[in-house]
Formats: structure tokens, C-alpha cells, sequence
């Protein structure tokens, strides 16, 4: 949970640098707001996430390629943010994953300004599972 809202803390920054949304303004109160909006998706996408998680007995943490080769580990890294490696070989689509990033973002969709709701919330469900990938991908290159 720290680690949580550490990250929304950081996101509610940049945020507050872009001024979005405009709505809220570009004092503290308009801090506040985004901080508490950021870190509330975030929350909602983890308890999403990690709740799935347990009912579909999958797991969460990171799974290292068993393969060699740069290109084998890329696209096992890259595989590993939308399905989960199983200890069985079988890689099922990561449902917990995929639900939990698209939970915290309609969630947050539900109470920010905007004129697009929905287009917002993909985008920003979309852009949790690209970070997801990332993360995978410096996980896999990392000594």
C-alpha cells in the first residue's frame, strides 16, 4: 500500500505539472485532489488485481524467462504482462492483471472531469499494462 501511494503521489505531481484535470486548478487544493484520485485508482486496481488473483489461484510476481537469448526473454517478458506463467507450462490470459488496470481506471474515470469517460479510462487502463510490460521487460534484462 506505501508503495502505492508513493506511485500515485508521483503521478498526482506530474499531473499537477500538466494541469489535468484543468478542472481542479493548479493550487494545493488541486494537489490534494489529484493525489487522492491518483492513489485511489491505484488502490482499486491492486485490490482488483491481487483479489482475482487469489480466487483464480494465479500468480503475481514477476517470473523470470528460463530461456537464453535476448529475443527469447523480450517476448517472454512481453507474453508475461497479458497471460501468467504457470508452475504446469500454461500461460492463461492474465485476467486478474488485465481486470485489475481496467477497474482502477473506470473507477477514476468515474469521478475526474471529463467530456470522454470511457476513451479516458482505456487509455489509461491500456497505459497500466504498458507500464506493466516495461517493468516485465527490466525485470527479464537486469542482472
Amino acid at each position: 500500500m506505501l508503495y502505492g501511494a508513493g506511485i500515485g503521489l508521483l503521478y498526482a505531481e506530474v499531473d499537477q505539472l500538466r494541469n489535468e484535470p484543468p478542472e481542479w486548478g493548479k493550487g494545493m487544493e488541486g494537489y490534494r485532489r489529484r493525489a487522492a484520485s491518483d492513489v485511489g485508482e491505484f488502490l482499486i486496481q491492486e485490490a482488483t488485481t491481487e483479489a482475482l488473483a487469489a480466487t483464480l489461484k494465479r500468480p503475481l510476481d514477476y517470473e523470470r524467462c528460463p530461456c537464453r537469448g535476448l529475443g527469447n526473454r523480450l517476448r517472454w517478458a512481453l507474453w508475461g504482462s497479458i497471460t501468467d506463467p504457470l508452475p504446469n507450462g500454461n500461460h492463461p490470459v492474465a485476467v486478474p492483471r488485465i481486470v485489475g488496470a481496467y477497474a482502477g481506471s473506470f473507477a477514476q474515470a468515474s469521478w475526474r472531469p471529463s467530456t470522454d469517460r470511457t476513451r479516458s479510462a482505456l487509455i489509461n487502463g491500456t497505459a497500466s499494462l504498458l507500464i506493466g510490460a516495461g517493468i516485465n521487460v527490466f525485470q527479464e534484462i537486469r542482472k
